[in-house]
């Protein structure tokens, strides 16, 4: 996919999470990198999020310098990219088919300590597993397999 293509069906079939995404972004007020066409802005909260073409990168226990990222970082980027495609596969049924469940799937306590007591990867659930597929199909880089 080009990235005028990308930035097309963005801005057009996800514009609800790119609207999203882009006010974020806009808020944090702090310096951004790009990965394949997205836009990469690091945040303090542990974890990392997709919404549209917007990418925000957990804080990790060695972030790389601005603009560059740490090899386990550029995996979390692809999976997060992959969560960007399926923005642009689903378009506004991205929020409740992928953004939900997987904002749910991270956070719930319930969800936690299932994962923990079954030995199951945070990616064993659909959003997920299908993000990290995309990511490394499109960036053909590898994705993370654990948390």
């Amino acid at each position: 996919m080009t990235r005028v293509l990308y930035w097309l069906i963005q801005w057009t079939w996800g514009i609800v999470q790119n609207v999203l995404g882009g006010l974020l972004t806009l808020l944090l007020r702090r310096k951004h990198a790009r990965f394949f066409g997205a836009i990469v802005t690091r945040w303090d909260f542990r974890g990392s999020m997709a919404l549209g073409m917007f990418l925000f990168l957990g804080r990790s226990r060695q972030d790389a310098p601005q603009g560059s990222f740490t090899e386990a970082e550029r995996r979390i980027l692809v999976h997060e990219y992959g969560h960007t495609v399926q923005s642009c596969i689903l378009g506004p049924l991205y929020l409740p088919v992928i953004g939900l469940p997987s904002l749910l799937w991270a956070n719930l306590p319930f969800f936690r300590q299932r994962r923990q007591k079954k030995g199951r990867s945070y990616y064993s659930a659909y959003p997920e597993r299908w993000a990290n597929a995309l990511g490394e199909r499109v960036t053909k880089r590898p994705a993370p397999t654990d948390v």
